[in-house]
C-alpha cells in the first residue's frame, strides 16, 4: 500500500487549523518526507505515522516554513535511539546548514546522516524500488521540486500458459515472475515473456512547492499518478501570487491538467484563506480529480492493473 499523508498544509506560519509544509509518503513500510516545516515532529505524533520508518527527507528550499522543523526531527530521532542511516536531500547549502547546527551544539546525531545537495535537474537518489528526480521550480529563492517514480512491474503470471509449457510449479515460477529466463529439466529454455502478460507501470508522485507555474513543474508532473502542488492563493489573486513566486489553486489545477496527471492534491494554503473549500468547484471545473488538503488527510495511490 502507498498512501500520501498531508501533515502540514499551511503556508508561512502555523495556525491552529494548519501546520506548515510537510507531506509524508508511506510506501511499503517506509516513510519519505517532503519538506519539514516548523512543528513537523508534533504533527507526526498526532498522525497515524511514526518517525521511526523515515527513510528520506526531501527539502525544497530554505524558507523557514519548509525546513525549520528539520533540526528538531533529527534530534528526536537521536533521542529515539535511531541506528539506521537517514538521507536528507536539499538545495546547495544543506551541508553548511547541518554542519553549522552541529558546530554550535544545536544538533547531535549518532546515526549516519547522508546529505545530498541538488546541483542540477535529474536523478538525485536511486535504489531498486524507486528513484527521486529533481527539477528547478520558479520561486523567489532556489527551489527544487521532486518526483518519486517506481519502475514498471512485471506482467501477471499466466499459470495456464506455464502449465501448457510443462513448467514444473515451484521455484521456476518465481524466477520467471522476477523476469529471469529458466531452463527446464528437459533442457528447454523458457523466457519470462512467454508466461507473463504486459508489464504494469509503477506509481509516481510529484511534489511542487513553492512555485509559480513553470516548465519544471510540467516536467516533474508529466503523467504522474498524483501531483502535490501548492495553492497559496485563491484564483482572484493570480497577479499577487506570481509576483511572490507562488501559485493560485486554479494554477495548480491547470498544471495538473497540462501535465496529464491522474490526480491533484493542493496544499500550502495561505492562513488568510479561512474557507478554501469555496474554491473547490472552480478548481474541479478545470481538473476534476482535485482535492484541497487539510492537515492529516490521507490519499491512497492505486496501481493500474
Amino acid at each position: 500500500m502507498i498512501t500520501l499523508h498531508t501533515l502540514g498544509t499551511g503556508s508561512g506560519k502555523p495556525t491552529p487549523e494548519r501546520g506548515v509544509s510537510c507531506t509524508a509518503l508511506f510506501r511499503h513500510g517506509e516513510v519519505i518526507l517532503f519538506d519539514c516545516g516548523e512543528g513537523t515532529q508534533v504533527q507526526l505524533t498526532r498522525s497515524t505515522l511514526r518517525p521511526g520508518p523515515i527513510k528520506l527527507v526531501c527539502i525544497t528550499h530554505f524558507h523557514g516554513d519548509h525546513i525549520n522543523g528539520l533540526p528538531g526531527l533529527l534530534g528526536t530521532l537521536q533521542l529515539n535511539q535511531r541506528t539506521e542511516p537517514l538521507t536528507v536531500i536539499g538545495p546547495r547549502g544543506l551541508v553548511t546548514y547541518i554542519r553549522a547546527l552541529q558546530k554550535v551544539g544545536a544538533l547531535g546525531v549518532g546515526y549516519r546522516l547522508d546529505l545530498i545537495e541538488v546541483e542540477e535537474p535529474g536523478v538525485v537518489y536511486a535504489e531498486p524500488g524507486f528513484t527521486i528526480t529533481a527539477d528547478r521550480l520558479k520561486h523567489r529563492i532556489v527551489c527544487w521540486g521532486y518526483r518519486l517514480s517506481e519502475p514498471d512491474r512485471p506482467g501477471r503470471f499466466d499459470v495456464a500458459r506455464a502449465q501448457a509449457l510443462s513448467i514444473p510449479s515451484g521455484p521456476l515460477y518465481g524466477r520467471l515472475q522476477r523476469g529471469e529466463a529458466v531452463q527446464l529439466p528437459d533442457g528447454r529454455e523458457v523466457r519470462p515473456e512467454e508466461v507473463l502478460g504486459p508489464s504494469r507501470r509503477g506509481l509516481s508522485v510529484a511534489y511542487c512547492l513553492d512555485t509559480q507555474p513553470c516548465e519544471g513543474t510540467l516536467r516533474l508532473a508529466e503523467g504522474v499518478d498524483l501531483l502535490v502542488h501548492e495553492g497559496t492563493y485563491g484564483p482572484e489573486e493570480r497577479k499577487l501570487a506570481h509576483a511572490r513566486g507562488h501559485s493560485t489553486m486554479l494554477d495548480a489545477a491547470e498544471m495538473a491538467r497540462d501535465a496529464g496527471a491522474r490526480e491533484l492534491v493542493i496544499t500550502h494554503v495561505s492562513p488568510k484563506i479561512m474557507r478554501p473549500e469555496v474554491y473547490l468547484k472552480e478548481v474541479q471545473g478545470t481538473f476534476a480529480p482535485s482535492a484541497i488538503a487539510k492537515d492529516f488527510d490521507s490519499f491512497e495511490l492505486k496501481y493500474v492493473e
